[in-house]
């Protein structure tokens, strides 16, 4: 999850932070989108992704407890997107768009 440089929320998004506070309050339904990967595989999740300029670090913060993530070409390049930009954003830079 990550806001817009706008300050509002595309629908993505939004879906994306309802199913956040759904897995935080556990009732987000199980759901295996590209098909179930092992037996231990609990489904899809969400995640926020915050620059922590205090701290000077990037933190991934998972809604329930995660062993593992399986990301397919598609989501682990948005991951890599939504990190260059939170680097960028400690960095002091804004990113255009």
């Amino acid at each position: 999850m990550s806001s817009s440089h706008h300050g509002t929320l595309d629908d993505r998004q939004q879906a994306a932070l309802t199913r956040f506070n759904d897995e935080l309050d556990g009732i987000a339904r199980r759901e295996w989108p590209n098909g179930r990967l092992a037996a231990d595989d609990d489904g899809e999740f969400s995640y926020a992704i915050i620059a922590d300029v205090k701290h000077c670090c990037i933190r991934l913060v998972f809604a329930k407890p995660t062993r593992w993530i399986g990301l397919d070409r598609e989501s682990a390049e948005v991951l890599r997107d939504q990190l260059t930009e939170k680097l960028l954003e400690l960095r002091g830079i804004t990113p255009t768009s």
